[in-house]
């Protein structure tokens, strides 16, 4: 029961966080090509870590402690942002794309990854459902709280494919990186004060923030070619 509602939750927050700058790109098939694209690239990108931190060294020695976890959130952060754009930066490559279609393009590739995180993790939260020192409560808010990475990996790949049309790809992922690095890195060792947790809150703020710069771009693209989509 645990992995079909995992799947049905993490799925709506994919798409809650899709829909909006996907708006009028919805029939396309490259749109959805790049959802299943950025779903497969998860387990990818998960297990490329894996490998990359099995050579680096001694993985236990290193977990435990800050340097170890900051180098860790660092190859995490950059094997997610190259592998879920590989897609939608194949399809502005391909295909005339102006920047509210590039936006789209790469929210879809994220909404996919990011699914495919959510999936994982939330499967994971309702199995531990009724152990002695789990509530009802901390699972709803860790299941709801969620949503906060699933829109920062859409905003993130919308970023850097936009910037596959606009220019300054490089800087773009630099930029993705470091927001993904910095969410990572939030999440995992900001303490939780009175109940929540501060790299929540955190998440949720930049996730946010970086969304609506999104959304705005995506707004100001469509005003300047009104023929589009």
């Amino acid at each position: 029961m645990q992995e079909p509602l995992s799947i049905a939750i993490a799925a709506a927050f994919a798409l809650i966080g899709l829909i909006p700058l996907a708006q009028g790109y919805l029939r396309r098939p490259w749109l959805w090509g790049c959802v299943v694209a950025g779903a497969i690239t998860g387990p990818i990108a998960r297990e490329g870590t894996k490998l990359v931190w099995d050579w680096l060294g001694p993985a236990g020695a290193l977990a435990s402690n800050l340097t170890g976890s900051g180098i860790y959130l660092l190859v995490t952060a950059a094997l997610g942002e190259l592998v879920k754009a590989t897609a939608p930066l194949a399809a502005v490559s391909f295909v005339r794309t102006d920047t509210a279609a590039a936006i789209a393009y790469g929210a879809a590739a994220g909404a996919g990854f990011g699914f495919a995180a959510a999936q994982q993790v939330l499967t994971l939260a309702m199995r531990l459902v009724g152990s002695t020192f789990i509530t009802p409560l901390s699972t709803a808010i860790a299941i709801v709280g969620w949503i906060f990475p699933v829109l920062a990996h859409i905003a993130t790949t919308a970023y850097v494919t936009r910037a596959g049309v606009r220019g300054g790809l490089g800087l773009a992922f630099i930029v993705a990186w470091v927001v993904q690095f910095a969410l990572g890195f939030a999440q995992q060792h900001l303490p939780i004060i009175a109940g929540v947790g501060i790299g929540t809150v955190a998440t949720a703020i930049i996730a946010f923030g970086l969304y609506a710069s999104l959304w705005s771009a995506r707004n100001r693209a469509l005003a300047a070619s009104p023929s589009e989509p």
